[in-house]
C-alpha cells in the first residue's frame, strides 16, 4: 500500500516539475524581451550621442559612444540568441506534454481493443462457424434418412394426418365462437337434399336399411310425379 502511493505521489511530482519548467521558462523569456527592448533603447541613444559629438566637433567622445553602442549590440545578439533557445525549449517541453497525452489515449484505446479482442477471439468465432455448419449437416442428414426411409403411401398418410389437425382445429374454433341469435325460421330442407343426407345415412347401415331407404326413396319420387301431374 505504501509503495503504491509513494508511486502515486512520484508521478505527481514530475507533472508538478514540468509544469513548473515550462512557467520558468516563460518568465525568462518575458525578462529577455525587456532586456532586449532596453538594449535597442540604449543602442538608439548611444547613436544620437555619437551624432551630436559630432556636430560638436568631439570626436573620442562619438568614438566612446560608438563603441558603447557595439558593446550593446553584441549584448543584443547575445539575449536573441537566449530568446531563442528559451522559446524552442518551452515550444519542446510542451509538444513533449501533448505527445504524452497522445501516447496515453493511444494507449487506453489499445488496452480496450485488447480487452474487446479477448471477448470475441478469431478461434472462437470460426468454432463457432463449425459448429453452425455441423449442425445444419446434422439437420440435412436427418431429413435425407426420413425421406429416404417413408414410402409414398407413408407421406400420403402423413399429409392426412395434416389435413385432419387442421380441420380439427377449425372445428374447435367454431365451436368456441357464441352463436349469433336470429329472427329468421330455419329453412326446409328440399326434396334432393334430404335425399343426399339418406343416401349419406346409407353407406354407413347394414344392407336391410339400405333396402329400406330405397323404398322410400321410390315412394317419394311417385309422390312427386303425381304432385306434378295435378
Amino acid at each position: 500500500m505504501g509503495s503504491l502511493f509513494g508511486k502515486k505521489k512520484n508521478k505527481n511530482q514530475e507533472i508538478t516539475s514540468q509544469d513548473r519548467a515550462v512557467l520558468e521558462l516563460k518568465v525568462q523569456r518575458d525578462n529577455l524581451k525587456r532586456s532586449r527592448k532596453k538594449i535597442e533603447s540604449v543602442i538608439d541613444k548611444e547613436t544620437e550621442i555619437a551624432k551630436q559629438c559630432l556636430r560638436a566637433k568631439k570626436r573620442k567622445q562619438a568614438l566612446l559612444a560608438l563603441r558603447r553602442k557595439k558593446w550593446q549590440e553584441q549584448t543584443l545578439e547575445k539575449v536573441e540568441k537566449m530568446l531563442t533557445n528559451v522559446e524552442e525549449m518551452t515550444q519542446s517541453i510542451e509538444f513533449k506534454q501533448m505527445e504524452q497525452k497522445v501516447f496515453d489515449s493511444l494507449k487506453s484505446g489499445k488496452d480496450a481493443l485488447q480487452q474487446l479482442n479477448k471477448m470475441m477471439s478469431v478461434e472462437e468465432v470460426e468454432q463457432l462457424m463449425e459448429e453452425n455448419e455441423e449442425a445444419m449437416s446434422y439437420q440435412n442428414e436427418i431429413q435425407e434418412l426420413l425421406a429416404g426411409q417413408l414410402t409414398q403411401e407413408d407421406e400420403e398418410d402423413v399429409l392426412k394426418e395434416l389435413d385432419e389437425i387442421i380441420e380439427m382445429a377449425q372445428d374447435e374454433k367454431e365451436i368456441n365462437m357464441p352463436k349469433v341469435p336470429t329472427k329468421n325460421p330455419k329453412k326446409k330442407q328440399s326434396l334432393d337434399e334430404e335425399e343426399e343426407e339418406e343416401e349419406e345415412e346409407a353407406t354407413t347401415s347394414s344392407e336391410e336399411e339400405i333396402e329400406k331407404v330405397k323404398e322410400k326413396k321410390k315412394t317419394k319420387v311417385k309422390h312427386k310425379k303425381v304432385a306434378e301431374m295435378i
